[in-house]
């Protein structure tokens, strides 16, 4: 006896179920037509759109990044060493320790400043430590997505 009949019966078993599900699906009122009256709900913000909306993360000063990695902290999405290294770093306190410029009025492009201690992290062999500012940048990454009004983001 073979097995090829079989699995034709097989197949075919599946293909008439596939048929019977979709001939339901279309018997069935959707649900557009049960209710003409809804509208569609607006898209719900996520807390990274909510803090994010207004940053500028290329344009903040200590302070500004402090608040927010307080922010961030209080609301469980960042770890406590996330929140430590964006706001309590005490090997970069104070700006003259910053690896980037500041502006006039002592704003830093934080992506920049992570980049730069990232790559001088990697260049010493500091893994943990350049692993760190590499999360940083992320929790940066999608400060910036929910300022430019990006309501989710996957990572």
């Amino acid at each position: 006896m073979s097995i090829a009949p079989l699995a034709a019966l097989g197949i075919a078993k599946t293909a008439f179920s596939i048929i019977g599900s979709l001939a339901e699906a279309a018997r069935r009122p959707s649900a557009e037509s049960a209710a003409p009256a809804m509208t569609a709900a607006p898209a719900q913000q996520s807390p990274w759109h909510q803090i994010g909306a207004g940053l500028d993360v290329n344009s903040m000063t200590r302070e500004d990044l402090a608040k927010v990695s307080a922010m961030l902290y209080d609301q469980g999405l960042i770890s406590l060493s996330d929140h430590a290294t964006m706001s309590f770093d005490p090997s970069f306190a104070g700006s003259s320790n910053l690896l980037t410029p500041t502006d006039g009025s002592g704003r830093v492009d934080w992506v920049a400043e992570f980049q730069a201690r990232m790559a001088r992290h990697s260049e010493q062999g500091e893994t943990s430590a350049a692993a760190q500012d590499e999360r940083v940048l992320g929790i940066l990454s999608r400060l910036q997505a929910g300022s430019r009004g990006v309501t989710s983001i996957r990572v």
